[in-house]
């Protein structure tokens, strides 16, 4: 979805003060309305197959980053509600002995990107909750490590503890290290977590290490 900034309009129509940008925020028609908001500014976007209405509100410069993260976070928590725990799970695509196979990480040509593909939500999904804790331990985050978890525990419970501890943190390392475990390549993972290759790299590697740390310490 391209978002085209010079499109945006205050929600109410007033103009922006000196030192103010506009920034997105998730809203139902009625609270919109209830504002006093004109109809005609809000915008409806679309991520992962779930359409949300947004409206702009002005907010100080050195507040925007703030604004975004909040915005996402609100979003992130809607996806959460509408696709459930398979959220992040690969389609799996049949295949010609009608079996089923997780499609393949998005490697230069080899297929449509997610946000392209004609077959979004219309395939099913992985089903996470029965991946083994072998999978686990193929993490690039376990690479040379040597594990002393209980084999008996199911890695859902494993990964949703380790989650929950990064939500608290920062949501995009909860994000990275989730779309990592099942599968997603760097440069699919930056993408959907909406930051540059150098600022990526550096929450990569902060994902990493407490991923470890969880894991292993």
């Amino acid at each position: 979805m391209a978002i085209k900034v010079n499109n945006w309009k205050s929600y109410n129509d007033v103009p922006l003060q000196a030192g103010e940008v506009l920034v997105p925020q998730l809203v139902s028609k009625e609270y919109a309305a209830g504002l006093g908001a004109n109809m005609a500014n809000l915008r409806t976007w679309e991520k992962s197959g779930i359409s949300y209405l947004v409206m702009f509100i002005p907010v100080p410069k050195d507040q925007e980053k703030q604004a975004w993260s909040i915005f996402n976070a609100e979003v992130n928590e809607l996806l959460d509600e509408k696709l459930g725990p398979n959220r992040f799970s690969r389609c799996m695509v049949p295949q010609p002995d009608g079996s089923k196979k997780p499609c393949p990480k998005k490697k230069g040509n080899n297929h449509e990107s997610c946000a392209n593909c004609p077959f979004r939500n219309i395939y099913e999904k992985e089903d996470r909750a029965t991946v083994s804790l072998n999978e686990l331990a193929e993490m690039n985050y376990a690479a040379g490590a040597e594990s002393h978890i209980d084999d008996d525990y199911k890695v859902e419970m494993l990964l949703e503890d380790l989650i929950n501890k990064l939500e608290q943190k920062n949501p995009k390392l909860a994000r990275i290290v989730n779309l990592s475990f099942i599968g997603y390549d760097k440069d699919e993972i930056f993408e959907d977590t909406g930051v540059k290759k150098s600022q990526g790299y550096d929450l990569w590697n902060e994902a990493e290490r407490l991923a470890k740390e969880f894991l292993y310490n």
